[in-house]
């Protein structure tokens, strides 16, 4: 018996995968990550030409590099203007990437006990748009200086549906204190948190701005699960009461 021969491959005939083609904004930024001195437009026009000659892709896709690509190659493109489609026909638009975030102001720039409006926000938008490991390396601040705050929320009894939001918050609000206050913030002692949690006073009383971020979030949270209704909701705020209370009492007077 002769050995079984692997057919070969025939470079332009269709995979399993249909090649996805993205619009010319996302192909011409892969292009040019990938080494290619073309845009979309220019691949378009070579593309077009080479069908029209009759020319195979395989012979074609490489010619746009000066160099191997860094990634398999715009095949989504060539088979949308074999099927007679241009570039822009039926394209996914691509959404605008959102301004970065105003610069914070200066930590502990804040004067009394309550966070100012404009920290609110930015600190928010800073945690938004911040890479997760750096947001991990705060999380991981926020445990390492306030080990009693996440000792107390361990052992709080949170909704399943609001628990993860209830963290969330727990460590948003930190961030606000930390970076208004400064080094005016010290540590939440456990004996606090316990003291307020069943009446804390409520933060819009002392805190308006955290109070309206809080409010916002967990409306979020209220439209995206069902299960968060008004009695879990109570639940979360209750907690987080509780928490910016104990965050505003340990926040010392100015030296």
């Amino acid at each position: 018996m002769s050995p079984r021969r692997t057919p070969r491959r025939d470079t332009d005939a269709p995979t399993g995968i249909a090649p996805v083609y993205e619009g010319p904004e996302v192909l011409t930024a892969l292009l040019s990550r990938a080494g290619s001195p073309h845009d979309a437009e220019a691949v378009a026009d070579h593309f077009t030409r080479a069908l029209a000659a009759g020319e195979p892709r395989s012979a074609v896709i490489p010619t746009l590099f000066d160099a191997e690509p860094h990634f398999d190659s715009p095949e989504g493109l060539w088979a949308r203007l074999a099927a007679g489609l241009g570039p822009h026909d039926d394209a996914p638009e691509v959404s605008p990437e959102p301004p970065p975030p105003a610069p914070l102001p200066p930590r502990g720039i804040a004067s009394g006990s309550t966070v100012p409006p404009d920290v609110v926000e930015a600190v928010w938008r800073h945690l938004a748009a911040a890479p997760p490991r750096e947001v991990q390396r705060r999380r991981d601040r926020f445990q390492n200086v306030q080990p009693d705050v996440a000792a107390w929320l361990d052992a709080a009894p949170l909704p399943e549906s609001g628990a993860l939001a209830t963290l969330d918050l727990a460590f948003e609000l930190w961030a606000m204190f930390d970076h208004a206050f400064g080094d005016r913030l010290g540590a939440v002692d456990f004996r606090a948190l316990r003291a307020l949690e069943e009446e804390p006073p409520p933060v819009e009383g002392g805190q308006p701005a955290v109070a309206a971020y809080v409010a916002e979030q967990l409306d979020n949270l209220g439209d995206e699960d069902a299960a968060f209704g008004a009695a879990e909701r109570a639940q979360v705020e209750r907690a987080v009461a509780t928490i910016a209370a104990a965050l505003e009492r340990a926040v010392h007077a100015p030296s």
